[in-house]
């Protein structure tokens, strides 16, 4: 994510010089989003102009709240999630192994039954084997 602020002069130009620099140490293809800040105190002309031009820009103010949720909401749309769907029960001696799903997975649903924590979730390839191992 770039962020600019109101008191850039050449917002243009910072994102090229921005893009050229993350280009040059190898982040070219890390998807991009800008946030242009205290827009309650911009240029209206200058945001309006970034907007229609850098298609995953977003306008908000952290002073008023203006346009932070929808900051949020395409940070969130943009990071990368586990690819590999797992439903399983997993029994209550192995809390180490919902605890990791919790943290590195995406919970779909959970629920506590009589022989463990059932789990419905999105992991990455290495949670994966370690749910399967308990499986078997």
């Amino acid at each position: 994510m770039r962020s600019l602020q109101r008191s850039t002069q050449h917002p243009f130009e910072q994102i090229r010089a921005v893009r050229e620099v993350i280009t040059e140490i190898g982040g070219g293809d890390i998807p991009e989003i800008i946030a242009i800040n205290k827009v309650d105190v911009a240029d209206p002309e200058v945001v309006m102009s970034i907007l229609r031009t850098e298609k995953n820009s977003y306008a908000f103010s952290v002073r008023t709240g203006f346009g932070i949720e929808g900051l949020i909401h395409a940070i969130e749309s943009s990071l990368p999630r586990p690819k590999i769907e797992s439903t399983t029960t997993i029994p209550y001696e192995r809390g180490d192994l919902v605890h990791a799903i919790h943290e590195h997975g995406e919970i779909l649903s959970e629920e506590y039954l009589p022989e463990g924590t059932a789990i419905h979730a999105r992991v990455d390839g290495g949670l994966a084997e370690q749910i399967a191992q308990i499986v078997r």
